[in-house]
């Protein structure tokens, strides 16, 4: 079998498909690199300023960079943020209110590369007042890291950070408690505690022992950084106006990558409890920033070039000629694919009937005898097709004896001539006659 013809296009197809893949894959190589970079890393910092909220400044009077929740609101009169706001503070049931006030944009506080938390470092000024002559009140401020800007949690205690439905709630809260509540570890009614993802603060602080009050209604400055490097935080607290102080009144070692998703949302959030002597939680002033590792991306140069060229071919008044589309190479290949599979199965079919044929030849060619045999009646009988008249070719009559010549046809292909003689003949004397016998 001569493959010959089945073999060059078999070599020819995978030419063809070696070179159509190669490119593909040093494409897919190349997007490899080029859609996921390794590049360096650099520092991303985000910066809030808000050096108060009067309507007069230029936030203008709804401040869209801040979203409020609940009894949220901003004073226009003294341009703060109230928590709960003053009139719903004089209604007749001022008890059990909570709020929160956000800043409406989410901050990238997690890379997710890395696996390290944002750095960063928040000042605010707040002061709690009452609409009574007591100066008591509850329960509390608290600045928050939510992974939302639209859950808002229970009053009370809670300081609107979780509620009942929120077991796995990933928030991180510093909360400034002014309400004695020993059920969620409160050492007592002046604290600040650092909450992760529960009400029950696991860092506390009495501020007390630091001889600082707030119930006296005094504007207080906090400063609370967060190494996110060496996963450390340290909170200050004075008055509004001095320096910082020079010892923070709560530092601790503290991992929140656990807590924090890419980007966060952040803003306070305040409540009061049941008492007719509840706090208005006023913020002042508020400033922001964070630092976060990200990796630069480097633009595809595949993608510029076919920009370019896509350009190019928009605006030239030459034409373009634009490479084969994968859909053309595909039908390209299917075709020469085509072609050799049906040369393949051709080959075959010739092959095979070759075969057949030279079979056949070497069975059925007709042998001559070499040397002379004897027939047996059956097989004359068979050969000329049981004496059939149409296989006669002569019919001798003479001296009363009658002799008849057949054609006949062995087994084996050979043509023969059979005369069959008749018992008169037999017994004649010109049986021993030579020339009766041709």
């Amino acid at each position: 079998m001569d493959s010959s013809p089945c073999l060059w296009w078999l070599l020819i197809l995978g030419s063809i498909v070696h070179l159509v893949q190669q490119p593909q894959l040093l494409q897919a190589h190349r997007f490899s690199f080029t859609h996921h970079p390794k590049g360096p890393f650099t520092n991303v910092t985000k910066h809030l300023h808000f050096p108060n909220f009067l309507t007069t400044s230029s936030l203008g009077t709804n401040f869209p960079q801040l979203k409020f929740l609940g009894d949220a609101r901003v004073s226009e009169e003294k341009g703060v943020i109230q928590i709960p706001h003053s009139s719903s503070a004089q209604a007749d049931q001022p008890t059990y209110q909570v709020g929160r006030a956000i800043y409406s944009s989410p901050i990238r506080l997690f890379d997710p590369l890395t696996l390290t938390p944002a750095s960063f470092e928040t000042t605010f000024s707040f002061q709690f007042t009452t609409n009574s002559i007591a100066t008591r009140g509850g329960n509390g401020l608290a600045f928050v890291i939510s992974p939302d800007e639209f859950t808002i949690g229970r009053p009370g205690p809670w300081l609107g950070i979780l509620n009942d439905a929120c077991n796995h709630y990933k928030v991180f809260a510093v909360e400034f408690d002014t309400n004695h509540d020993p059920q969620f570890g409160d050492p007592n009614d002046d604290h600040i505690g650092i909450n992760l993802g529960a009400a029950v603060s696991f860092k506390t602080a009495n501020l007390s022992e630091a001889n600082i009050s707030l119930h006296n209604s005094k504007v207080h400055r906090a400063w609370i950084t967060y190494d996110g490097n060496h996963k450390h935080i340290n909170i200050h607290l004075g008055l509004d106006g001095n320096p910082i102080p020079s010892k923070p009144i709560l530092s601790s070692p503290l991992n929140l990558s656990p807590f924090l998703q890419e980007y966060m949302f952040v803003g306070f959030s305040a409540s009061t409890g049941n008492s007719s002597q509840n706090s208005i939680h006023n913020i002042l002033s508020w400033n922001f920033s964070s630092t976060v590792q990200a990796s630069l991306h480097v633009p595809s140069t595949k993608i510029c070039q076919r920009n370019v060229a896509h350009l190019v071919s928009k605006y030239s008044t030459t034409p373009h000629t634009n490479p084969p589309s994968s859909f053309l190479i595909f039908v390209a290949l299917l075709v020469l694919s085509s072609v050799a599979l049906l040369s393949f199965y051709f080959s075959r079919i010739k092959t095979n009937t070759s075969d057949a044929l030279l079979f056949f030849d070497t069975k059925q060619r007709p042998m001559l005898p070499i040397s002379p045999r004897r027939f047996t009646f059956a097989e004359l009988y068979i050969a000329t097709r049981r004496f059939d008249k149409a296989q006669v070719l002569a019919t001798d009559c003479r001296g009363g004896s009658t002799s008849v010549l057949y054609k006949g046809t062995l087994v084996n292909g050979c043509q023969i001539a059979v005369k069959r003689f008749s018992t008169q003949f037999l017994s004649s004397p010109e049986l021993r006659n030579d020339s009766a016998i041709k």
